[in-house]
């Protein structure tokens, strides 16, 4: 477990000292003599809890709560005011920006460390519930409501940085007949042992594995144009078919393989833009074209890979060779 860092905000280097003394067995100090600093060493390395001194030059300790709650990122931030103000008005208005507690001027150590402590605590139990929260439990990879926030946010952050997107869809092939064959339990240790190596290979700290549902999985690449893409699939196809896991019911081979439908959004698709333009395109339409070419590529054969623009699903040609394929791979399955 990494040690708790905790963020004194303060003009006055006394009070910094003060409770950087009572404070520092409790994890990593740090420290910030004013609101715009604070700001920025929170988005450079979030901490686990702030202190923050309510009367400060520049930004007022109201007004950096209220940035740091603005971004959702730092919402559960615990925020603790410490502050020469008593007025129950005054602790109102806090809580009402955010605020997880107050600290009274003159301010006493052993008081400190117990706030700061239960703050520590609370925030610790609602880290592990979110994590709980996004985590596929039997796989150990980001769930699918983890999979579709990332999407949303990656989706934004293309959009802005005139960067591509990038998708995989990855169906096991024929996994149906795994299970009846091998049994659940071994079904259960197969998706397990997939997963990690969709993981494996996914070696970019920006790739976000997920488990789509059943044995369906997602691969999200931000920043990987269609070359990038396939070149990852074709690491993924490889790792799967390196695992060597039999599979004695499969019609397309003697062990566990993978189809794998990509779908890509860049400067080459035709419904590219950059913010501010709003583009002719949306995040599900990634989704529904990395589907739709994995569609193709299990009417193809399986064990394969097929791509699709973001707009390629659009065109008529296009959609009676997904219709086609989808009446296909329902009909096996």
């Amino acid at each position: 477990m990494t040690s708790p860092r905790i963020l004194l905000v303060d003009d006055d280097p006394t009070s910094i000292q003060l409770l950087g003394r009572a404070l520092m067995d409790l994890g990593e100090v740090v420290f910030a003599t004013s609101g715009e600093e604070a700001l920025r060493m929170t988005a450079e390395s979030a901490p686990d809890v702030v202190l923050l001194d309510a009367e400060m030059p520049g930004l007022s300790g109201f007004q950096v709560c209220e940035q740091l709650k603005a971004d959702p990122r730092w919402v559960d931030l615990p925020v603790i005011f410490v502050t020469s103000h008593h007025e129950a008005e005054f602790e109102v208005a806090g809580f009402d920006i955010g605020a997880a507690d107050f600290i009274a001027k003159p301010v006493s150590p052993p008081l400190v460390r117990a706030r700061v402590k239960t703050q520590l605590r609370l925030k610790r139990m609602a880290d592990e519930l979110r994590h709980l929260a996004t985590v596929d439990g039997l796989t150990g990879i980001a769930n699918r409501r983890n999979f579709d926030l990332t999407l949303g946010r990656e989706w934004l952050r293309s959009r802005r940085s005139g960067e591509p997107l990038s998708l995989l869809m990855i169906d096991i092939d024929h996994f149906k007949d795994y299970n009846d064959h091998y049994g659940h339990l071994a079904g259960d240790t197969c998706l397990y042992t997939v997963a990690q190596a969709l993981v494996r290979a996914a070696q970019r700290p920006a790739d976000v594995v997920a488990r789509y549902g059943g044995e369906e999985f997602a691969v999200l690449l931000p920043g990987a144009p269609r070359a990038g893409a396939e070149h990852m699939t074709h690491r993924i196809l490889d790792a799967v078919e390196g695992l060597g896991v039999a599979h004695a019911a499969s019609p397309t081979a003697r062990h566990v393989t993978v189809s794998v439908g990509v779908s890509c959004f860049d400067a080459q698709s035709a419904c590219w833009t950059v913010a501010p333009r709003e583009p002719l395109c949306q995040p599900l339409d990634l989704v529904r074209a990395g589907d739709q070419a994995l569609y193709l590529a299990k009417a193809a054969g399986r064990a394969r890979a097929r791509l699709l623009d973001i707009a390629d699903a659009d065109r008529p040609e296009a959609a009676r060779e997904i219709a086609r394929a989808a009446r296909t791979a329902r009909k096996e399955g």
